[in-house]
């Protein structure tokens, strides 16, 4: 018996009847599956959950190539780049005290982009963070940023692969759920500083001096950033303001807790210069700052003059 069915050959009619039956059953348990998913909106859930992934991987690739000059929150970085997280620039919800504005059918009011408007841009604001982001801008937006926005598409010579481009943008326009409207620094309509700009004053011998040494050898500028000064670094805090938020860290409790001595916004910066540890500001271009990161050698390495002048420059800035 058992070698009758081992050496059974079925007719051709019954092999094609029952390959049919089986691909039939397989599309059947397919289409359950499937069906079962959308009934359950797993689906969506699992495309959520790719979706959040690549915002993730976007989320890396921007720390590492942009947060220098948008800031890691996007909010932007003074003279370095304006702000990319903003209600002004992404458009979407405003939120005020926590709770997004609502028309008066209680719907969300979701606001376009402003900046899209102002530059007449046709397309999407998906579309405009994607072609920015992969092939930059040749000229500067505005005067007021430090440079040109750089290539980071490998297509153009830039350090990012395509599908990187693409997850940046997808974290950039993330921000469109809840987007900032304090705190950011927005770029200037088109055309609004096509008059003639201030004369700013002109910097002591003293402060031309302390601007030589910021440029040189000190090696200010490979983290810090002074509006129109120089090649910028963006890890550090910018100093384009650093006289007025001097004045401001003095008197509060927690530069008085980290046992800061300073009583001027001069004596601040020379101490911030020579005890970089002794009150750690609190937020840079790319998170919050770092104890340590700071040489904690400009004590010997830089000569006094220098360093009096330098204090002389940087306490130029922001009055």
């Amino acid at each position: 018996m058992l070698s009758k069915l081992l050496v059974f050959k079925p007719s051709y009619p019954v092999r094609i009847f029952a390959g049919l039956f089986s691909i039939l059953i397989a599309l059947g348990v397919c289409a359950a599956a499937g069906i079962s998913d959308i009934a359950a909106d797993t689906l969506k859930e699992r495309d959520d959950q790719f979706n959040g992934r690549l915002i993730e991987a976007g989320a890396n690739n921007y720390i590492q190539q942009c947060s220098r000059c948008h800031g890691v929150q996007g909010k932007g970085v003074d003279g370095q780049g304006p702000a990319i997280s903003s209600l002004n620039f992404l458009g979407g919800p405003k939120f005020v005290n926590g709770k997004a504005e609502q028309d008066a059918s209680g719907n969300v009011i979701n606001f376009p982009s402003q900046r899209l408007k102002d530059l007449g841009y046709g397309g999407t604001i998906e579309q405009y963070v994607a072609s920015v982001t992969a092939a930059g801008m040749p000229v500067k937006s505005s005067a007021i940023w430090g440079a040109p926005h750089p290539v980071f598409s490998n297509l153009y010579g830039g350090p990012l692969r395509p599908d990187q481009v693409d997850n940046v943008t997808r974290f950039v326009i993330n921000w469109k759920k809840q987007p900032f409207t304090v705190g950011v620094i927005d770029s200037l309509k088109p055309g609004s500083e096509s008059g003639p700009a201030p004369t700013p004053a002109p910097l002591t011998p003293a402060q031309e001096a302390g601007k030589a040494v910021y440029l040189g050898a000190a090696g200010c500028t490979a983290c810090h950033a002074v509006k129109g000064v120089g090649n910028q670094g963006g890890t550090g805090p910018a100093l384009s303001k650093i006289y007025a938020d001097a004045k401001t860290i003095i008197t509060s409790l927690e530069y008085k807790a980290a046992g800061g001595k300073a009583t001027t916004p001069e004596d601040y910066i020379k101490e911030s210069i020579l005890v970089p540890n002794q009150y750690i500001y609190p937020d840079c271009p790319q998170g919050p700052c770092a104890a340590g990161v700071m040489p904690q050698t400009f004590a010997t390495t830089i000569k006094a003059d220098d360093l009096a002048n330098l204090v002389q420059f940087l306490s130029s800035l922001g009055r």
